[in-house]
């Protein structure tokens, strides 16, 4: 997938930006505030249909500016696409190929972008809560099924804390079962999801960093049995009853679980180096990237803000040599220009406009 033209209007700091890309990739740079983040945001929204940096649309209006509109040209399985997305405070309009679109889960499907972002290198560093949204969010995309057993799994905690709130201990059995039923499935469905980005996420440690040590991502389930069977969870939730009667809620279950990586057997949070979260979290977003290309057969477009920032050359070099050999589009942002290696594009930015 290739996004070929870009045109905004009134966008964040952009009052008006016609551009065209690199099918390789795209060197963004320029001082800070200039609006290099800004307009990779645009791209994402392009392919995602939301931000990666807020929910809320007002903050996508240029000041004084009632909407902001999105134009771009894509091309996907060598079909080119038009999108035009209007955002207001109150919502957004996507018309693709001239026609309204109005299936966000579909549009999701076919046109993949994935980020790495500076607030998204303390994901291992920061609450279980922000590990399980990201994982359950790159799950759902690859299976879609699997948001209907989020759906469901939430409905049933919803109605167990109910329950655990007004005290009501013989309804509990009912939705312990209930409960044990989805996060069975829940549990079978997170550690084959885990074991498949393991497949991949050795190998592109080393092929990204130059360094030798085993990086695996490990999955920390709230409960933790030989056998992770409805019977047997349920028989672990009816074993807390009386503890979770006292906290007025819901103490385990997969709303609890957690994930850590590991290198060379090294938990994150207790030795990663700044840089090496910065890099473990870079190979495993490029194992998500080899699990979107098996699943739907093109490579999502690729977008690296501030990625260089607290890297030493030689990591810098390994990276970029690796970049070479992606067939994604890629974007990356810089206070610098192209480094190491010439790029297909390169856009400088000074207040929203390029120079």
């Amino acid at each position: 997938m290739v996004i070929q033209s870009l045109d905004l209007r009134h966008f964040r700091n952009y009052t008006h930006l016609q551009t065209e890309f690199s099918p390789e990739t795209n060197w963004i740079f320029g001082k800070n505030g200039q609006g290099k983040t800004n307009l990779v945001e645009a791209i994402y929204y392009i392919c995602n249909l939301e931000s990666f940096r807020t929910r809320k649309n007002h903050h996508l209006l240029q000041s004084g500016h009632p909407q902001a509109l999105i134009q771009a040209e894509l091309k996907r399985s060598d079909v080119l696409h038009q999108i035009r997305i209007q955002i207001t405070s109150r919502g957004r309009q996507v018309r693709l190929d001239h026609s309204a679109y109005n299936k966000v889960s579909d549009y999701i499907l076919s046109f993949l972008a994935l980020t790495f972002t500076p607030e998204e290198v303390v994901l291992f560093r920061g609450s279980p809560q922000e590990r399980r949204r990201f994982f359950n969010r790159m799950q759902a995309i690859l299976e879609p099924s699997y948001f209907r057993i989020l759906q469901d799994y939430a409905k049933a905690l919803s109605q167990k804390n109910a329950v655990l709130k007004q005290q009501q201990r013989e309804k509990l059995p009912l939705w312990n079962q209930m409960l044990a039923r989805h996060a069975s499935i829940m549990s079978e469905k997170r550690r084959s999801f885990i074991e498949s980005l393991n497949l991949h996420l050795a190998e592109l440690f080393q092929a990204i960093s130059g360094r030798t040590e085993c990086l695996q991502l490990e999955f920390q389930p709230s409960i933790s049995i030989p056998e992770e069977t409805e019977e047997g969870i349920f028989q672990v939730l009816e074993s807390a009853a009386e503890k979770e009667m006292r906290a007025g809620h819901s103490l385990m279950g997969p709303h609890r679980d957690d994930f850590r990586l590991m290198l060379d057997h090294r938990p994150d949070r207790e030795f990663f180096s700044q840089g090496e979260f910065r890099i473990t979290n870079l190979a495993l977003k490029m194992a998500l990237n080899q699990l979107l290309f098996q699943s739907f057969k093109i490579y999502p477009v690729l977008i690296f803000d501030d990625l260089f920032s607290e890297l030493d050359p030689s990591m810098k070099s390994h990276i970029m040599d690796f970049f070479s050999q992606l067939k994604n589009q890629v974007f990356i942002t810089s206070t610098v220009p192209p480094e190491y290696v010439k790029p297909g594009n390169t856009l400088q930015i000074s207040q929203g406009t390029t120079v």
